[in-house]
């Protein structure tokens, strides 16, 4: 009997550390409200009431603005994406997405079957998705190994920030976040000068590192079918391009690995969007946001006309909020405008 206690009083002990140890954790790691890895706003979304999650790279969530779509179309979204974000990690991504979502259609943003197997951002992309066995398989699969100590445990990064620690940041970081007006979007100002000198060629990655990419890829569109929505791979128009054969060859590969799955190369596609270079590029790879505002609203009326995607049913509370994030982003003006 006695032993028996000794036991509980161990376990309740180690979990109780655990538990404050996380909360530390938490307390101190940064909030992130944008650039990608925003996953508090995105599980704050209604249940099953968005009718697309975007998904990429910086290219996904600096050139597509939900709130722009919406009031295009009345479609509702998320740009569930992340700095250099890997297809690897995406596919963890559109797992856990897939808990409290039943999009229509998935749009991946495919730069990333050029990315080497580990990007720059492993910490953040993977670091902020919530504490479940998804993020637990990104940890051991999408991840360098030598971050998977901090990644388990965010006090690891991030216990020198002690000092900076306010009770009012504290707080901030621990309460429950709600639905923004961002929806994953990041808006970016200024022009690049050199933008004259392009179109600039990307990188093409030996073959080996192309074909793992696209066997995480396979893996995504294998997860849309298994849940019934029509995948969708996408080139953003860019100053930064590959090799015109090279879309060829992946528009090939994606549809021997799903031929339902949708496949737009829109990288060339520049003025027939109505993007200005000289006005729109934040830097040869990023439209800025009078670029996005152009783009978002040809995305919305593409899914619309294209492919046939229809608004669903929305709560008279999710449809003024709706409209509200709309009304927001159509009064504030671009700098470059102003």
């Amino acid at each position: 009997m006695k032993k028996s206690k000794e036991l509980l009083f161990a376990a309740a002990f180690v979990l109780t550390a655990a538990l404050l140890l996380g909360l530390c954790g938490a307390a101190l790691r940064p909030v992130r409200v944008d650039y990608g890895a925003v996953w508090e706003p995105y599980l704050a979304e209604p249940k099953d009431s968005l009718d697309y999650l975007y998904l990429g790279s910086s290219y996904a969530y600096c050139d597509v603005n939900p709130s722009l779509i919406y009031d295009a179309t009345g479609l509702t979204g998320y740009v569930l994406a992340g700095p250099e974000q890997t297809l690897s990690t995406t596919y963890w991504y559109l797992r856990e997405a897939l808990k409290t979502q039943t999009p229509q259609v998935v749009l991946i943003e495919a730069s990333a079957l050029h990315f080497e197997r580990y990007q720059n951002y492993s910490q953040i992309n993977v670091g902020y998705m919530p504490f479940s066995t998804n993020k637990l398989h990104a940890i051991f699969e999408a991840a360098e190994p030598e971050l998977r100590t901090g990644l388990l445990f965010d006090l690891y990064f991030y216990h020198s920030r002690w000092k900076e620690l306010t009770v009012q940041s504290a707080l901030w970081a621990l309460a429950p976040k709600g639905a923004d007006q961002l929806k994953g979007y990041t808006a970016v100002e200024g022009v690049f000068e050199q933008i004259a000198d392009g179109p600039f060629q990307r990188e093409v990655k030996p073959d080996a590192i192309y074909r793992q990419n696209l066997a995480d890829l396979g893996r995504i569109l294998a997860l849309c079918e298994e849940y019934g929505a029509l995948p969708v791979v996408v080139f953003h128009p860019t100053y930064s391009q590959l090799p015109a054969q090279e879309y060829e060859r992946i528009r090939s590969d994606v549809a021997a690995l799903d031929p339902k799955a949708k496949y737009f190369d829109w990288s060339s596609q520049i003025t027939s969007i109505g993007l200005d270079p000289t006005l729109h590029f934040f830097d040869p790879g990023h439209l800025n946001r009078a670029g996005a505002d152009l783009f978002s609203p040809w995305v919305g009326i593409f899914l619309t006309n294209e492919l046939e995607v229809f608004p669903r049913a929305q709560t008279e509370e999710n449809a003024a909020a709706w409209r509200a994030s709309a009304e927001h982003w159509l009064q504030a003006v671009p700098s470059e405008q102003e």
